[in-house]
């Protein structure tokens, strides 16, 4: 019965009295996207385990967001963003950066926690690229010294008292 079965699909569906609309939402909820795909790829090369419930999150719309995968986002996907950033760029990077591609990729994607990870990895290479491309300020800044103008500065209330020796001035021998 397993085998026939498609991927994302559910008992209640084959049952006689069965909703297909379910059946179809459930099996949204089992789509994976390129960029999931990817990013679960790049986890199993590095051998770290990441949780099948965090993964199927990714491609949930935020609309259909039940209470509890709302909380799951916020206390444990959201945290670990910066990581999730760090390995999908690493994909986009060995993929040769296809900006155009990704971008078209994220037009079909409906708002999820996925298009927002993506997005933020086509967003760090363009201020990688700025980066890049500008020079540093530094080097640009020419070196200050010292102003080549000198200044003299006039001492006030020092007129009968520089005949005066001062303590640390008097000879002691």
């Amino acid at each position: 019965m397993a085998d026939i079965l498609q991927q994302g699909e559910t008992m209640d569906a084959m049952e006689p009295g069965g909703n297909p609309q379910e059946a179809q939402a459930k099996r949204k909820r089992f789509f994976r996207s390129f960029f999931t795909k990817k990013l679960e790829r790049k986890f199993d090369e590095k051998q770290l385990e990441i949780p099948q419930r965090l993964l199927s999150l990714m491609d949930v719309p935020f609309e259909e967001f039940t209470p509890e995968d709302k909380v799951t986002y916020e206390t444990e996907i959201k945290p670990l963003t910066f990581v999730f950033v760090e390995h999908l760029m690493e994909v986009y990077e060995t993929m040769g950066r296809p900006r155009r591609g990704w971008e078209e990729m994220l037009e079909r994607i409906d708002p999820s926690p996925i298009k927002v990870l993506a997005s933020l990895v086509i967003h760090e290479d363009e201020k990688a690229q700025l980066i890049g491309d500008e020079p540093d300020p530094a080097e640009l800044a020419p070196i200050v010294s010292a102003p080549a103008e000198k200044i003299s500065v006039r001492v006030y209330g020092r007129g009968k008292e520089q005949d005066k020796e001062r303590w640390w001035e008097k000879k002691l021998f």
